[in-house]
């Protein structure tokens, strides 16, 4: 009776994990740049499926006198491999530049190389020298979890402190807690696979029924990243891959008015021979044609009516520094007006509305440039805006 309940539990398990290994399978992901790791984690999580569900059935249709060391020690190289798919899969989530393939590769062999040692010694050696290999690998494991614990909790941090740096909503990183709360619940489930190795029945049955609940849980959190994945990779994604668009060219998006700095002051008085290139880059400001981010430079300078050389002159011996400098000031600048006009803005928006197609390279300038973090001007726009609100305003004395 005892194995009777044991065996359909079993059945029961392999059947709905097989089950969410499909569904996870079957979502739907948009073939988009910023999906490219949600998909890469879809596959990721779809072999962990698999690998369970096919050792639950090599349970189910082994002899009823098969060695039950055999199973458990199947059972702990199936759980390194899944830690390895479940760690990878949620680094995609908020790290995926650390989960690159030479790491995957890497860690694949050593999984391996330590699972064709425990199996060859399970059939080869003795029980007492087996035992001791089996301790030994087991060690190994441990110490495998608590690798991937680490990078879990320092790729973590990384991910929280970009999310609040990109949006500034701490809301946001609470929504997203549900990441680390199923890595660390994956994580006491590759503990508990000991209990596969006590050779008890209700032990492992105790483990099916603690599992595949996890397994449940994880299936609704991957379906549920899908409302996220495009917010979170604009804040993660590596910058090579971020495909920001252009800015809108409609002109009532435009601020009015030219940039209160010194940036243009140099196109006010120039020699005579640079007279008819101050005047188109005069046009080209006024304009905002420095917001697109994809022309060239030799373009810029046949729509100025010069050649790149001739331009190149001009900036060297009037401005003094080169045109893409002179451009990234005045895109910071750009940006700057945005966030005291609207700090409400997201950071992403600001960064595309005023060229930037890398935001990490944002970042980096408009600090550079402006002595500040983006996020901390952005705070202290959002208190000036603060203030001024609070500040009564001057009564009209007029007379009609």
């Amino acid at each position: 009776m005892i194995f009777s309940a044991y065996s359909a539990l079993n059945i029961a398990s392999a059947t709905l994990i097989a089950g969410l290994g499909a569904v996870i399978a079957a979502v739907h992901i948009p073939a988009r740049s910023e999906t490219q790791y949600y998909r890469t984690a879809r596959t990721y999580l779809s072999v962990a499926f698999i690998l369970l569900a096919l050792l639950k059935l090599a349970e189910i249709i082994a002899p009823k006198n098969s060695d039950n060391e055999f199973t458990g020690c199947i059972a702990l190289v199936v759980a390194a491999y899944q830690a390895l798919c479940f760690t990878a899969s949620l680094l995609l989530f908020i790290r995926p530049q650390w989960v690159t393939k030479r790491r995957m590769v890497a860690q694949l062999v050593f999984i391996t190389v330590l699972a064709g040692v425990l199996i060859t010694g399970q059939v080869l050696l003795s029980h007492r020298t087996y035992l001791v290999l089996l301790g030994t690998c087991s060690a190994l494991y441990v110490a495998l979890l608590a690798y991937y614990t680490y990078v879990f909790r320092r790729a973590y941090r990384k991910f929280s402190n970009d999310l609040y740096e990109f949006y500034l909503e701490e809301d946001l990183n609470h929504q997203l807690r549900w990441i680390a709360h199923t890595f660390y619940s994956s994580l006491v489930v590759g503990l508990l696979v000991f209990l596969s190795l006590s050779g008890q029945q209700w032990l492992d049955g105790a483990f099916i029924i603690i599992y595949s609940a996890f397994y449940i849980y994880l299936t609704a959190s991957f379906i549920n990243y899908g409302q996220y994945v495009s917010t979170v990779m604009r804040a993660v994604r590596p910058a090579e891959h971020n495909d920001m668009p252009q800015p809108a060219a409609d002109t009532a998006l435009m601020l009015q008015g030219p940039l209160d700095d010194d940036l243009l002051t140099c196109l006010a008085d120039t020699p005579m021979k640079f007279a008819t290139i101050s005047e188109a880059l005069k046009k080209w400001v006024d304009e905002q044609q420095f917001r697109y981010n994809d022309v060239a430079v030799k373009d810029i300078a046949k729509e100025l009516g010069t050649t790149p050389r001739h331009l190149n002159d001009y900036f060297r011996e009037v401005v003094g520094e080169d045109f893409v400098k002179w451009r990234v000031r005045l895109r910071v600048r750009y940006a700057c007006r945005l966030l005291k006009q609207d700090p409400n803005r997201s950071i992403t928006e600001v960064a595309t509305e005023s060229g930037f197609s890398d935001r990490s390279y944002f970042y980096r300038k408009f600090a550079e440039l402006q002595g500040i973090t983006v996020a901390e001007f952005k705070r202290q726009a959002i208190l000036s805006l603060a203030t001024r609100a609070l500040q009564p305003a001057n009564p009209d004395t007029s007379q009609a």
